[in-house]
């Protein structure tokens, strides 16, 4: 758009100079001389006649005339200017604005907390995890999974999974899933120091991808702490990841 209108501006502005140029007026040759007339002879060297001065644009009529397009030609090339910056700062507002409602939209899945149940005997308590979804709008086709070791793998190297705790579960806004883990001796309540590691993963209402990572350490006495660098998010991505 920015273009054309320049284009324009130029050919308005051609067009005024071009109509103000004066004609030239050229002496008539001999083949036009009407026949039948003698062909006047060449003035005399004795008096050459007075040069006439040429005249300035000023002196010329209706230059005036080209104010007017000048002016609006002006005004074409700011309104253009005026218009492509507006143009340009509201598109790149409409697209934050998009990019904000889809952040603030979006499921949120992550792990809520990780506990061993309360009994009476403390050696039989329970260890479970509990998913909630932070977010607006429902988390689809969720899978979780997770296992325990007594020390995490090399730097490098991806952790092990052997298969899904639960898969293509839907979980609404604000809403919970807790699922318990098999009972071993290696992992209970009176044996700190063991890993519980895993990842969830799901799609939002955009048909986006979402990976939730978390790794935590058991200290003992029901104290779960985050352990390095392995709780973030991933994400998104067009496919499910494997």
């Amino acid at each position: 758009m920015l273009r054309t209108l320049c284009f324009v501006v130029v050919l308005l502005i051609g067009a005024s100079a071009w109509a103000q140029a004066p004609d030239p007026v050229a002496a008539p040759s001999a083949a036009e001389q009407p026949e039948g007339k003698p062909v006047a002879a060449p003035p005399t060297a004795s008096a050459p006649a007075p040069v006439e001065a040429a005249a300035g644009w000023w002196e010329r009529p209706g230059w005036w005339i080209a104010i007017p397009t000048w002016l609006l030609a002006l005004a074409a090339l700011a309104l253009a200017l005026y218009t492509a910056r507006l143009w340009k700062a509201t598109t790149s507002l409409l697209d934050e604005n998009a990019g904000t409602a889809k952040k603030e939209l979006r499921a949120y899945v992550a792990l809520d907390e990780i506990f061993f149940t309360e009994t009476e005997d403390s050696a039989a308590g329970e260890h479970k995890l509990r998913i909630r979804n932070y977010g607006q709008t429902p988390a689809y086709g969720m899978s979780i999974w997770c296992e325990r070791a007594s020390h995490l793998p090399q730097e490098g190297v991806k952790p092990f999974y052997d298969s899904p705790l639960v898969d293509g579960q839907l979980l609404h806004p604000v809403q919970a899933y807790t699922i318990g883990l098999a009972a071993a001796p290696l992992y209970r309540i009176g044996k700190p120091g063991f890993f519980t590691y895993g990842r969830i993963i799901y799609h939002d209402v955009y048909r986006q991808w979402w990976v939730t990572k978390f790794c935590f350490r058991y200290e003992g006495d029901g104290s779960f702490v985050p352990h390095g660098d392995y709780n973030d998010e991933e994400g998104p991505f067009e496919k499910r990841p494997a």
